[in-house]
């Protein structure tokens, strides 16, 4: 029982040691143990002084005791070694640079030296308190007493350092204890246990007090580094960042300014000093959208971020520049809870929303031409079917909406001949006159925009009617249509316009657009340089190339294409020297289908490619049946050259259907030069080194066709029948054709004119020298299956002619 008891007993007071002793971090013990060490140093004169003087009182009480020699030999210690720590505490004081720190040997060493003390003063009641009846009465209590105080006196003394009080009073109380226990008075008895809980009082508030000290310091050592660490970083922050601090009181004026807030701001820390910010800051917007002005945020005592407000940047008022800042805070409060103000950073964001706003242009404007581009145009269509897309008033003039769809005539020409920058230039100046035919005729309530490439758009809100319309669009084609002086080039372009007006016209924005857009397409299929409004029967016609897309999409799966040949014949003799192959199309419900009725819709729909190569294949394989000095001539599109595979087409189909190369005939327009001419003849002249032969067909209707006779070694030019059908009323045709012949013949160029009907246009035309004939008079385009029959027809028309020849001259030698 009494090991357990004991044990409990031990384990109790460990506990109670290891809270009352403080924890000191290892890196702060030295700087703890200097801070008790120097309390104590600042105590140690009212300690020594205090120890003086109870000496010498007690020595003066002791002068009529039998004890007066022992009493002032004690007296003469005491006094000696308070005035030793009295010498010490000067020394310490005139030292300067002290050091930081204690070491444990130093704490020691005072633990030491007070426990000497206490022993001096333990010798006191050993030498006062005999047990004589003499003393029994006044000394024991007066030497009790005396220990009581000194026992208190130096536990506030040595409060900091545990260790040092406890060796200073406990030596005391054992000694005066001991003296009590033995003197056999009960009322001494008392008296020692008033000590012992008198030494336990201050043993224990050492304790407790040592280790609120030791924490204090340690916190106050944390709380420092924390003030340093945020200082390096609040440092580092203003130094590296872009965002800069400042602070204001509850009325919401500066109380602080970093300096890169005063250089944002362009004055001086000290005139920002005692401004309110909401004065310094203009209008004021949160993310969500803007506020009434910054001091109703500040009212608000809650916390912000993000709040973008204006302010006026310079020295003074007539240099002030309006920047960008974007606030953040918190609110600040003292220690009560009171509300003391904002702290917060900023940032000059003027550079980032220039650029936002250059990018949310990018995002609604033509980099070109400076006009809103389609997804402005498509938001204004919008905007105005909702505001107008309803009639105000049953028949009302200004009712509804409309949109203006228009592209540049003759503008593809200009841009491959001339080169892209004169395109880019020639949109520019167009865009202007456009924006300016708009502005003076309907002014705000027009919004110009460009689509793509030369396509433009109008929307009009509120419609100012038919006549209006029709005023605006023949004002934009006529100024759209004349001349432009474009780096020096003199160009010309036109001008087509689509109308469509709601609600009229469409049930929604996208049928309005889409209206207007066939309403342009008409414009363009009548000759371009007009305008139409649109009508119903317009979206019939949609439909139905959208039918006959279909169908043609169809039409080679089907086998629904055919060929039919029209023969070329030479002009001396009026034998067949080949057939020129013509598509036509065979439609179960639409019939034969003229190659002028889907031709440009195939190459708008991106068929012509397998059109043309199928027409390739079956025009070789057909003509290698024929005799060996018919030839076969096959126009080729523009499109096929840009695939780049053409080349490959021809070696294929010559291979495939065994036609001799010379037997081959390609016709090309003169156009197809414009187009990347480079890469165009490298391909002609691969063509040229298989052997087969280059015609420029419908000479005399292009761009440049003297440029290229010379630029690429063709074997024949066509005469474009629109020549030949006017050349006998007009000399000055006839005097061209006669030119184009001759000019032929220089450059050793075949010659053949299309388009002869008469007899009359074929003796002028063999008078002029042309080689071979195409036309009506000779025979009409027909299915292969009619060509033996016509071949046999020439050769016995050949042979008569020859009889008539053979006669006539019979007739003139006889």
């Amino acid at each position: 029982m009494r090991t357990a008891a004991s044990t409990l007993i031990h384990r109790g007071l460990s506990a109670l040691y290891a809270r009352l002793v403080p924890h000191v971090p290892e890196a702060m013990a030295g700087r703890v143990r200097m801070e008790q060490v120097q309390s104590i140093l600042r105590m140690t004169p009212v300690m020594m002084g205090a120890n003086i003087v109870i000496a010498l009182l007690v020595g003066a009480a002791g002068l009529a005791s039998p004890h007066t020699v022992a009493l002032t030999i004690w007296a003469a210690l005491v006094i000696s070694y308070a005035l030793l720590g009295l010498r010490g505490w000067f020394a310490a004081r005139r030292r300067k640079g002290g050091k930081s720190t204690v070491s444990q040997r130093g704490v020691n060493r005072l633990v030491i030296q007070a426990g000497l003390l206490g022993c001096l003063w333990a010798a006191l009641p050993i030498l006062t308190m005999p047990k004589e009846q003499g003393f029994a009465g006044a000394m024991p209590m007066l030497v009790a007493s005396v220990i009581a105080g000194m026992i208190g006196c130096g536990g506030f003394a040595l409060l900091t350092l545990p260790a040092a009080a406890i060796a200073y009073s406990t030596p005391m109380a054992l000694g005066a204890l001991w003296v009590l226990a033995t003197s056999n008075d009960p009322v001494l008895y008392a008296l020692g246990g008033l000590l012992i809980f008198c030494h336990m009082v201050v043993s224990v508030s050492c304790l407790a007090h040592a280790k609120i000290f030791a924490d204090r310091l340690v916190a106050a050592e944390e709380l420092e580094k924390q003030k340093q660490v945020v200082s390096l970083l609040l440092s580092d922050f203003e130094e590296g960042a872009s965002d800069w601090l400042w602070e204001v009181d509850a009325v919401g004026a500066l109380t602080y300014v970093s300096d890169r807030m005063a250089a944002a701001a362009g004055v001086d820390k000290a005139v920002l000093i005692g401004q309110p910010m909401s004065e310094l800051c203009g209008a004021a917007e949160t993310p969500t959208g803007p506020v009434a002005a910054l001091s109703a945020l500040f009212a608000e005592q809650k916390a912000f971020r993000d709040v973008t407000v204006s302010v006026a940047v310079g020295p003074d008022s007539q240099n002030k520049q309006t920047h960008w800042w974007s606030l953040s805070a918190k609110p600040v409060h003292d220690l009560s809870g009171l509300f003391t103000g904002f702290r917060g950073v900023g940032a000059d964001i003027t550079q980032a929303r220039e650029d936002q706003a250059r990018i949310s242009r990018l995002a609604h404007y033509d980099v070109l031409t400076q006009l809103p581009n389609r997804l402005s145009f498509l938001q204004a269509l919008s905007k105005a079917w909702t505001d107008h897309g309803k009639p105000r008033s049953k028949g009302g003039a200004g009712a509804g909406c409309a949109v203006l769809c228009l592209d540049l005539d003759h503008f593809k020409g200009v841009n491959d001949s001339l080169g892209h920058p004169i395109g880019d230039d020639l949109l520019i100046q167009a865009s202007a006159r456009l924006r300016d035919c708009v502005d003076d005729l309907v002014g705000d309530g027009g919004l110009v925009s460009r689509l793509g490439g030369d396509e433009f758009a109008v929307v009009i809100a509120p419609s100012p009617g038919h006549a209006a319309l029709g005023e605006l669009a023949r004002a934009i084609v006529s100024a759209l249509s004349l001349p432009y002086d474009v780096r020096g080039h003199h160009v010309l372009i036109g001008a087509s316009v689509g109308i469509a007006v709601a609600p009229f016209d469409a049930d929604d924005p996208d049928g309005l657009l889409k209206n207007a857009d066939l309403a342009l397409y008409r414009a363009k299929g009548d000759g371009r340089g007009a305008y139409r409004f649109f009508e119903t029967a317009m979206d019939i016609w949609a439909q139905e190339r959208r039918a006959l897309e279909l169908d043609l999409r169809d039409a080679l799966a089907k086998d629904e294409l055919k060929l039919f040949f029209q023969p070329l014949i030479g002009s001396g003799e009026h034998e067949v020297t080949g057939f020129e192959a013509l598509l036509r199309w065979q439609h179960p419900t639409r019939g034969l289908v003229a190659p002028a009725d889907f031709i440009e819709c195939a190459e708008q729909w991106g068929l012509i490619g397998a059109i043309g190569e199928w027409v390739l294949f079956e025009a070789c394989h057909t003509a290698a049946a024929w005799p060996s000095h018919l030839s076969v001539a096959v126009n080729l599109s523009p499109n096929q050259f840009a695939t780049g595979d053409l080349v490959s087409q021809v070696r294929k189909a010559l291979k495939v259907s065994g036609l001799a190369p010379a037997r081959l005939e390609l016709e090309i327009t003169e156009g197809l030069l414009l187009h990347d001419s480079v890469k165009t003849l490298k391909q002609l002249a691969a063509l040229k080194a298989l052997g087969v032969k280059i015609a420029m067909d419908d000479f005399g209707t292009g761009y440049s066709s003297l440029a290229y006779l010379w630029r690429f070694p063709f074997d024949k030019i066509k005469i474009d029948r629109s020549f030949v059908a006017e050349m006998q009323d007009n000399t000055a045709i006839a005097d061209i054709l006669r030119t184009v012949a001759l000019l032929g013949q220089t450059l050793n160029l075949k010659v053949t004119a299309e388009g002869v009907e008469t007899a009359a246009q074929a003796r002028l035309l063999a008078d002029m020298r042309c080689d071979t004939f195409q036309g009506f008079l000779y025979g009409r385009p027909m299915p292969v299956g009619d060509i033996p029959s016509f071949l046999l027809s020439n050769m016995a028309q050949q042979m008569r002619r020859a009889g008539e020849d053979a006669d006539d001259g019979d007739a003139l030698t006889g």
